[in-house]
């Protein structure tokens, strides 16, 4: 029975990911309801209602991101990382103009600073992006083929204001074309901390 509930769990989640997605925490009680199969009463029971079905879908997003996303520092040097950035605005991955784009980006847009429990999701997408570029950038100080113009650690910090700046531009953008020369720009600034 348990393992039922799991997969019934993990189906409910996947639904809600894409109904997050284009929709954010916008999307009405009914429509989870109708996208996941979940009750009002299961969502109130299971998780305690919608903003807790969605800290549970947030997670898995994050989840996903650590797994699936983000760039690994094992098998990821200075350019794969610039790489990386203009993958973020690849056609195959920009959402359409009509879709919200970055879950957790969005939650931060969603939700107001008092919210702690968004807060510690929006601090774990931060610090874990940060500290994925902060190894590949130690790993290049060490082997020499990072230029020293910042520290490991400053050119991290810049990386992620840098991605959170491309995910507005994202979101804002008329046209993909803007999102990509922005995301070309930052592979372009990661590419010149490569000592030749």
């Amino acid at each position: 029975m348990a393992r039922k509930r799991k997969a019934d769990h993990d189906t409910a989640i996947a639904a809600a990911l894409d109904l997050f997605w284009s929709q954010g925490y916008d999307a009405s009680t009914r429509e989870i309801e109708e996208k996941t199969g979940l009750t009002r009463f299961t969502l109130q029971t299971a998780y305690g209602g919608k903003e807790g079905f969605f800290l549970d879908t947030l997670d898995a997003y994050l989840d996903r991101a650590e797994q699936l996303h983000f760039p690994d520092p094992e098998t990821c040097d200075l350019a794969g990382l610039a790489d990386w950035f203009e993958s973020v605005a690849a056609p195959d991955r920009i959402p359409l103009i009509d879709q919200r784009g970055c879950l957790a980006f969005n939650s931060i847009a969603d939700f107001d600073r008092g919210n702690a429990e968004i807060n510690k999701r929006v601090q774990r997408y931060l610090r874990m992006f940060e500290e994925r570029v902060r190894a590949i950038l130690d790993q290049a100080a060490s082997n020499g083929t990072l230029t020293p113009t910042l520290s490991p650690n400053d050119a991290s910090r810049v990386l992620v204001d840098l991605l959170l700046g491309l995910h507005v531009t994202i979101k804002a953008r008329v046209d993909d074309d803007v999102a990509r020369q922005h995301a070309k720009s930052i592979a372009a600034l990661v590419r010149s901390w490569v000592h030749t």
